[in-house]
């Protein structure tokens, strides 16, 4: 239970609460984990609450239909009711969670972000708060709250106004948004394109924070706004510069802009990731695919044969199957002639230029698209 008190708005309060509440449903289930041992071999004590995120819907009622939401006299309380639902085969969703590194990461930092807006908001607090209000100690830490942009707001007063906590409080319903709308699809997307208006507002209310920048890129760039997504996936990168999820995502932006040489630098960093979980199994099959369809558009057919031939090796052959079909990639008596065609892509694959099959892509096959060695995606 939250109560109100001046300067504190009830927006605030209300983003405050809820917050709260999250995070603690969250530790309640992470500590009931049952003993698995993919949870206790693959999951770190700071992963546990991401993966507890991952495997659990949270939803809580809009402070208008909150009990008692009409009153907003000082001191009166709020009540957050939030409830945890447990995702559909949720065997299933902890394998793919658990091959996905980068999913958990992206909900760790919200995560922490999250504990961090909580812990300035806390210690502010007028006349400090009941025990019940305290979220318990989290995963975090002072690079974690440097990266997530979580500073105070710029005062020199020892008490804040409403339009501090105002801001802080919209920071924490942007950080809401943007956990609601992170999930993992089968193309291997961490949104829908759908979620494009949820993650704009995410976006305007935690601007700061570079996981909801990527994840309105994402968005932007199913939704074939392949301009706005890289300017998004920029400022990520700004915010945090070994986002290497957000190179991926930009290389796809300018494959789609006919950015070929730029795809090819950032699919490059998207490969060699310095810092944070590197790409793995299908993840990583997909950025090779997209190399080596950025290579072949550029006519480096070694590159691209090194690059179809790897994500082959990971489970996805499309790329290799389209380049031998046209005599490229082959070994022996069948070997790439001396002075070959120039090589294409079919539309089914520059249809899905995140990686997924054509036979589950939505639009394959629907987006008129040319062939030529100068397409992109």
């Amino acid at each position: 239970m939250r109560r109100v008190t001046p300067p504190v708005p009830r927006d605030a309060a209300w983003a405050h609460a809820r917050a709260t509440a999250w995070l603690n449903a969250l530790r309640r289930a992470a500590a009931a984990f049952p003993r698995r041992r993919e949870i206790r071999m693959g999951v770190s004590p700071a992963e546990r609450l991401a993966l507890a995120a991952q495997l659990y819907r949270a939803a809580a009622p809009p402070l208008a239909d909150a009990p008692q939401a009409g009153k907003t006299g000082a001191g009166s309380p709020l009540h957050v009711t939030l409830s945890l639902t447990p995702r559909p085969q949720a065997g299933e969703e902890l394998i793919r969670a658990l091959r996905n590194p980068e999913l958990l990461a992206l909900r760790h930092a919200l995560i922490s972000e999250t504990g961090d807006v909580l812990k300035i908001m806390d210690r502010h607090w007028p006349g400090g708060l009941e025990k019940d209000d305290v979220p318990s100690p989290g995963p975090s830490s002072a690079a974690e709250a440097k990266t997530a942009g979580a500073a105070e707001p710029a005062t020199e007063r020892d008490f804040w106004r409403a339009e501090d906590w105002e801001r802080m409080g919209a920071r924490l319903d942007g950080l809401w948004r943007a956990q609601v709308a992170l999930d993992l699809s089968p193309e291997g997307w961490l949104t829908d394109a759908d979620a494009l208006a949820t993650l704009e507002r995410a976006a305007a209310r935690a601007p700061r924070s570079a996981t909801v920048r990527l994840l309105l890129a994402e968005a932007q760039l199913q939704r074939n706004l392949p301009q706005q997504s890289l300017e998004s996936c920029t400022e990520a990168l700004r915010l945090s510069p070994g986002l290497g999820r957000a190179r991926y995502i930009r290389a796809l932006a300018h494959w789609r802009l006919q950015q070929l040489a730029l795809a090819e630098d950032d699919l490059n960093a998207a490969l060699n990731v310095r810092s944070g979980p590197a790409p793995q199994g299908a993840e990583l099959a997909r950025r090779l695919r997209a190399r080596g369809a950025v290579r072949m558009l550029r006519r480096d057919y070694p590159g691209m044969c090194a690059d179809f031939a790897d994500a082959c090796g990971l489970g996805d052959c499309e790329g290799l199957a389209v380049a031998r079909a046209q005599n490229y990639c082959r070994t022996g008596a069948t070997a790439t002639p001396a002075r070959p065609a120039p090589a294409t892509l079919p539309p089914s694959f520059l249809a899905a230029p995140a990686g997924e099959s054509p036979a589950t892509s939505k639009d394959a096959g629907t987006r008129g698209t040319d062939t030529s060695e100068e397409s992109a995606p």
